[in-house]
């Protein structure tokens, strides 16, 4: 053969030969010998075709030249047909036209088969290519009855070797000339992947070995875009046949178990790594377009840019539609399908998206973001603003479809699901973006206005996450820092006031606010990250200097936007509303980055302080007025306003304490931090309303602090006389801070501030109001005293307490301004009552300054509780006096002084009496009997019912406890001051019979009244003498056995239970029974 051409005549003689003996027309004689003819022809094909392959090819190429050149005849055709009919003769022998061609069946005779079809193909590619489709579906066919791919023998399936060396010559093959044949891969696809689905075993198995010869076939084509695009569609088609596969099998169970099923693709396994980012974005894109169909917004018959090689979303979402049922329609739009085919399509779209987060979740794929460069740098980027892209479009189908309430359960099912799918994504690439090209393409992003807002916004909240992971020293620092302006031109400033009728202009604002408020948050996290206050280094001082134009831009937002805020507030505008929450919210954002700003800049920030603190102030005060007079939620915007502000005032006390004096005024004005509604409710307000306070106490001198305290509780009560007033709670509020302040002071520091303290108390002493407001207020003065006395010396303790006796004034009882007369009393023997009970001993000394004034105030209670009014007949008069009925005073105040002198008394005779009761028995002991005279007369006296005494009963409790019980017996008072305890605390101090007995005799007295009450409080005493005493109280045990004896028969059981327990104290101290004295 020495020409090319005889060759080729050889080859067609060869081929008819073999069609002869294949052709099912020829089925007579020994198959057998048939077979092995057949066998050997196709070797001598293969032979000669694999050695003259480049021949044969340039003389097909020839050829063609030729025929092109001549019109079209007989012979041209015939020419083109004769291959037609060899590469279809070649499909039969291995199984692909059983009608016609007897196929062979010999795993050795098939692979020659496909070896020569190979060759063929690469001969004359654009001739052949009619032919492969129907041959490869022969070879996945045969495949398949090898599932897991083994060597094949005799008889059975074909080699996975030739099966992957054909398809890695035909597909590309294919793919090179399928256009000029009409087709597309698609086309391929389609065909193919019903072999690779397996929907008649019930389970949608995935033929993986069939898979990865296929996509190695893929990888060889021309060019890596052609790859990407031919697996992206690969991919994309198997899921789409496993979701209408998926879903037929979910409604022959008749349930809902597919829905949670995961559809598996094997497609992307098999792809290099390098690829896959693209191919994610392929798949990613996919879904968007099945979105857009989802939500009504675009159709299956959409234009869209499909390619030979690439499968169009049409394409894709035919064969979740009708599965492998090719030719048949599909609907032109989602709501025209059927609820079955809409679930697929559902399912389709979402697995979509999960194999695009298992795919950017891979070890392999993270490794390559964080290094890749380039263009594969460039795709990287893209994906990740196509998943912000595709998060904003399914954010806002699902809230358009919520609105028009066209969402049934499975819908509402994938719109929920979609968002998060997504921003898995996004989490799984966003921290391995290459540093240069995320803020590259943050700050385009950024800078094109026409960009949607939402995408905008939520490229700055990506930036502030990607920052907050980077160090300070790290390289990636400096090109973060420089990214700071253009936040800066994002926060911009305060948008002028719109109409509530123009809804365009409120869109913009609103637009605007969302804005600058993500800026804001961006700002705050580049400071935390890049400029640490905890660090000061030189790096640190660098990277400040990069936020002092941000701190006066911020600046001047924060200004504005409470001015309008404040003016919105103070408007009913319904329609406003919005804007009015999303202007409070902003100025919570604006609080919280000034906040961070003031802790890096400390006295860089001195120039704009008044810019500052001004409408700081004047914010809270309007957000503390709107709160009192509506009841808001602790999550409310209102409430997370308050502690933003909070948080920024907690910051320059912290920094500027020496720079806020001026300001000490408006911070404690009317409504400003003392105000009640920071401390309602919300814990989390309260514990940033304290840490404001110990700020500002603690970091503030107290020379600079206490005037201003001073002038402000001051004019804080003068109009809170009123008793609808709440002013003492704002009252309240200084008291702590000034005792805050006292506590953290030093010892030197107070002298020169006594004066101004003194003046706070005295403001808060003389506090007219209600009694329970009046009570808290002195509680927390007292605080305060305390906490001034434990840092004087005992002179200076002396001078104070003589200053407040002073002011107390003298005790008259035809004092013409009583009333103010007794409300000093009271405050003045209620700080008496707190030193007495914190100093002890110490306290001594000052009560002996005022015992005359203590003798005063028990004889004028005394005077007033324990003298009956004259009546006309003795009669009436013996039956008031053996009766338990009240008394009545013509005025309470009078007497309302006697339960804080009683507990200051009691608490310094309990003093005394540790330290051996010198000071009880001094003055010869007249100092006790002045006591013991007007205590005894008190056991009976008369205690009106309406008279307030303080006590620690509950409610229920009080409502059936008399004054008399109270005062008196003390029931419920034990911490207040009564009666019956400063008695059994004298008897303790006074120490010896001598002075017990004339106690003693008191207390029987009492024992033995006709009133029951006064048997109760007088057995009651004797009791708590005997326990608190002992057994050196048992010398006076004979005079109290005759009472005693009395009132174990008492008709009160009470009264007997309690004489019963003295006697069995008293035979317990002696050792001895008393039974028969009682007699």
């Amino acid at each position: 053969l020495g020409k090319i051409s005889d060759i080729s005549k050889l080859s067609s003689k060869l081929f008819d030969q073999l069609l002869a003996l294949s052709s099912t027309d020829n089925n007579e004689g020994d198959s057998g010998g048939r077979d092995y003819t057949r066998v050997s022809i196709l070797q001598t094909l293969l032979g000669i075709h694999q050695q003259y392959k480049s021949q044969i090819s340039d003389l097909s190429a020839d050829d063609g030249k030729k025929r092109r050149k001549r019109s079209r005849s007989h012979s041209d055709v015939g020419s083109t047909k004769s291959l037609a009919t060899q590469a279809n003769m070649l499909v039969g022998i291995v199984g692909g036209n059983p009608s016609t061609i007897n196929p062979l069946h010999s795993g050795r005779g098939r692979s020659l088969a496909l070896s020569l079809l190979t060759c063929l193909c690469e001969e004359s590619p654009a001739t052949v290519s009619s032919s492969l489709l129907p041959a490869l579906m022969s070879i996945a066919g045969k495949h398949s009855s090898n599932d897991k791919g083994e060597q094949a023998r005799d008889g059975v399936g074909v080699d996975s070797r030739v099966l992957a060396d054909a398809l890695a010559a035909i597909i590309p093959a294919y793919c090179a000339h399928a256009k000029s044949a009409d087709l597309s891969l698609f086309s391929l696809i389609e065909s193919f992947v019903g072999k690779v689905i397996v929907p008649e075993n019930g389970n949608g198995k995935l033929r993986t070995h069939l898979i990865d010869p296929f996509v190695n076939a893929l990888k060889l084509l021309p060019t890596k875009e052609d790859s990407i695009d031919a697996i992206a569609s690969l991919a994309a088609s198997v899921l789409a046949l496993q979701a209408f596969d998926l879903n037929n099998e979910a409604q022959t169970a008749g349930g809902d178990e597919a829905n949670s099923a995961k559809l598996n693709c094997h497609v992307l396994a098999t792809s290099p790594s390098g690829i896959k980012v693209p191919i994610s974005l392929l798949l990613l894109k996919y879904a968007e377009q099945l979105m857009a169909v989802i939500c009504g917004a675009s159709s299956f018959s959409a234009d869209e840019s499909s390619s030979n090689l690439k499968a169009g979303m049409s394409e894709v979402a035919s064969l979740a539609l009708r599965g492998s049922n090719i030719g048949d329609d599909i609907p032109s739009s989602y709501s025209d399908c059927s609820v079955s085919q809409q679930r697929s399509i559902l399912y389709l779209a979402i697995c979509l998206l999960e194999m695009v987060r298992d795919v950017t979740g891979t070890n392999a794929v993270k490794r390559l973001l964080r290094k890749s460069q380039g263009d594969d740098a460039d795709v990287s980027l893209r994906l990740w603003q196509e998943l912000l892209q595709a998060h904003m479009h399914a954010l806002r189908a699902h809230a358009k479809l919520a609105g028009e309430g066209e969402l049934r359960r499975k819908e509402q099912k994938f719109w929920t699901a979609v968002p998060v799918a997504i921003s898995e994504c996004l989490e799984n690439i966003q921290g391995l973006l290459p540093v240069p090209h995320f803020l590259a393409s943050v700050s385009s992003t950024l800078a094109d206005e026409s960009t949607d807002t939402y995408m905008r916004k939520k490229t700055v909240r990506l930036l502030a996450d990607r920052v907050a992971e980077v160090s300070l020293d790290s390289a990636e620092a400096s090109l973060f820092l420089e990214m700071v302006p253009e936040l800066v031109a994002q926060v911009g400033t305060a948008q002028p006031s719109v109409a509530s009728d123009d809804e365009e202009a409120v869109a913009a604002l609103k637009r605007n606010i969302i804005m600058q408020q993500g800026a804001l948050v961006a700002l705050e996290s580049f400071v935390r990250s890049l400029c640490p206050a905890s660090e000061k280094s030189k790096l640190t001082s660098k990277a400040a200097d990069a936020f002092v134009p941000a701190l006066e831009s911020v600046t001047k937002l924060f200004s504005g936007t409470a001015a309008s805020w404040s003016k919105q507030s103070d408007e009913d505008d319904v329609e406003m509303l919005g804007i009015k929450d999303a202007e409070c919210q902003l100025l919570s954002s604006s609080s919280l980055c000034l906040a961070s700003l003031v802790a890096v800049l400390k006295a860089r920030c001195l120039p704009l302080l008044p810019s500052i603190v001004k409408p700081l102030i004047s914010s809270l005060k309007s957000v503390n007025l709107l709160v009192e007079n509506i009841e808001f939620q602790a999550e409310s915007s209102e409430s997370m306003l308050q502690i933003a502000i909070l948080r920024l005032l907690e910051t320059l006390a912290e920094n500027l304490p020496q720079f806020l004096p001026p300001y000490l005024p408006l911070i404690f004005s009317k409504n400003a931090l003392p105000s009640r509604a920071l401390r309602r409710g919300d814990h989390a307000l309260k514990e940033a309303t304290e840490r404001v306070e110990s700020a500002l106490a603690s970091k503030t001198p107290i020379r600079q602090l206490t005037p201003a305290l001073s002038k402000a509780l001051s004019n804080t009560l003068v109009n809170s006389d009123d008793d609808d007033s709440n002013d003492w709670e704002e009252a309240c509020s200084i008291l702590g801070v000034i005792n805050a302040s006292v506590g953290t002071s030093e010892r030197s520091e107070l002298p020169p501030v006594i004066g101004k303290i003194f003046n706070v108390l005295v403001a808060a002493y003389s506090y007219e109001g209600r009694d329970e407001c009046k009570s808290r207020l002195l509680s927390d003065a007292n605080k305060v005293l305390l906490s001034l006395v434990m840092k004087l010396s005992e002179s200076q303790l002396r001078q104070l307490y003589a200053r407040l006796r002073e002011w107390r004034g003298d005790i008259k009882e035809d004092d013409d301004n009583s009333e103010q007369s007794c409300s000093r009393r009271v405050a003045f023997w209620t700080l008496s009552a707190a030193l007495s009970k914190s100093l002890r001993s110490i306290f001594l000394p000052c009560l002996t300054s005022v015992l005359t004034d203590v003798i005063d105030e028990l004889e004028i209670a005394v005077s007033l509780l324990c003298q009956r009014p004259k009546h006309d007949g003795s009669k009436r008069r013996r039956v008031d006096e053996d009766s338990d009925s009240d008394s009545s005073v013509d005025d309470n105040s009078e007497v309302s002084p006697l339960q804080p002198l009683l507990l200051c008394l009691e608490s310094a005779l309990k003093a005394d009496a540790h330290e051996g009761g010198d000071w009880t028995r001094g003055d010869d002991n007249q100092r006790y009997n002045m006591i013991l005279s007007h205590l005894g007369k008190l056991l009976m006296a008369h205690v009106p019912k309406d008279l307030p005494v303080l006590s620690d009963l509950s409610q229920k409790e009080d409502a059936v406890t008399s004054s008399y019980q109270k005062l008196v017996e003390g029931q419920g008072t034990l911490e207040h001051g009564n009666v019956a305890g400063c008695l059994t605390a004298l008897a303790t101090a006074a120490g010896n019979e001598q002075l017990w007995k004339p106690l003693n005799f008191a207390v029987l007295e009492a024992c033995s009244h006709k009133r029951s009450e006064v048997r109760r409080a007088g057995i009651s005493c004797l009791l708590s003498i005997i326990e608190t005493v002992g057994e050196e109280y048992m010398v006076l045990l004979p005079e109290c056995l005759p009472v005693l004896s009395e009132l174990l028969e008492d008709g009160d059981e009470e009264i007997a239970g309690m004489a019963k327990e003295c006697v069995r104290q008293g035979e317990e101290l002696l050792g001895e029974s008393l039974e028969d004295s009682l007699r």
